[in-house]
């Protein structure tokens, strides 16, 4: 099982790099396939939330350009002369907002994968001293969101259940304790920072961040997969210039492949498959 965070790291850049530069529907439905085995593999309690969000992303491009654009031949319907929805929708506009939903899903997957399968901690202490300080903010404040989200659903409850109204209309009314709930937890996190020390000298290390041949192993078939994406590009595809996606290069198929090796190690007999959390 891959454990290296700079593993990770890697083969995040190289699975971002095939779900963006070549959009053509096989490699991305192989890319798909490859994730969602991958994320099966290192599954953790809090997976199916970012397929969820992913998803949600997916579908805003497809509504977005099969409303926004006119552009196209193959009409699939003509809606009345209204504002921002009337007129012809196309198929090239579907299959482009289709096409660049997938990609916004694979993003959400691979950021989703990483941050269940790496501590913050370990990816924080990659940077170099210069970066660390910066760093850390950037991952408080990443914190953050989840946080202040599972404050604003106990609020909301606890209103609930005292019987006050709900809904848009009680907004302001949960602003005050919201805000209040959200700079308790950030001098909380404040004085747990004081508490370990934090800038008041040169950083130590609990736990060395060892290499193992897995994720040697890993991290060869992520940089080689990149090397692949990126001196060998596929012709990008263009719903608006050819409907049909044309068949993929052999060598973009062996990058995406590549990417399948942390599924592949986590397979392997004796490998751990205990939960990991960021």
């Amino acid at each position: 099982m891959i454990r290296n965070p700079l593993s990770w790291s890697a083969w995040a850049i190289a699975a971002l790099a095939a779900a963006f530069i070549d959009r053509s529907p096989w490699l991305q439905g192989l890319l798909l396939l490859v994730v969602f085995n991958l994320w099966w593999a290192y599954r953790g309690r809090r997976g199916s939330t970012y397929w969820k969000v992913g998803v949600a992303l997916a579908i805003l491009p497809i509504l977005f350009s099969a409303a926004l654009s006119r552009f196209g031949h193959h009409v699939l319907v003509t809606f009345p002369s209204v504002p921002i929805i009337g007129g012809a929708w196309t198929w090239e506009a579907i299959l482009y907002g289709v096409s660049t939903g997938v990609a916004l899903l694979l993003t959400v997957a691979v950021f989703g994968i990483v941050s269940s399968t790496v501590r913050s901690a370990d990816l924080l202490s990659l940077l170099p001293p210069p970066l660390y300080r910066a760093g850390t903010a950037v991952a408080l404040s990443l914190a953050f969101a989840p946080r202040t989200a599972s404050s604003f659903r106990a609020i909301r409850e606890a209103r609930r259940l005292r019987g006050h109204r709900s809904g848009w209309r009680s907004a302001p009314a949960l602003l005050v304790p919201l805000l209040l709930t959200t700079l308790e937890q950030a001098l909380q996190y404040g004085e747990s920072l004081d508490a370990r020390g934090y800038g008041s000298g040169q950083r130590s290390r609990y736990r060395p961040l060892r290499w193992s041949r897995l994720d040697a192993a890993a991290m060869v078939a992520a940089l080689a997969s990149v090397i692949l994406t990126l001196v060998f590009p596929s012709t990008p595809y263009n719903p608006y210039a050819d409907l049909a996606p044309a068949a993929p290069a052999a060598v973009s198929i062996i990058a995406v492949i590549l990417l399948a090796a942390p599924a592949v190690t986590a397979a392997l007999p004796g490998t751990d498959h205990a939960d990991h959390h960021a």
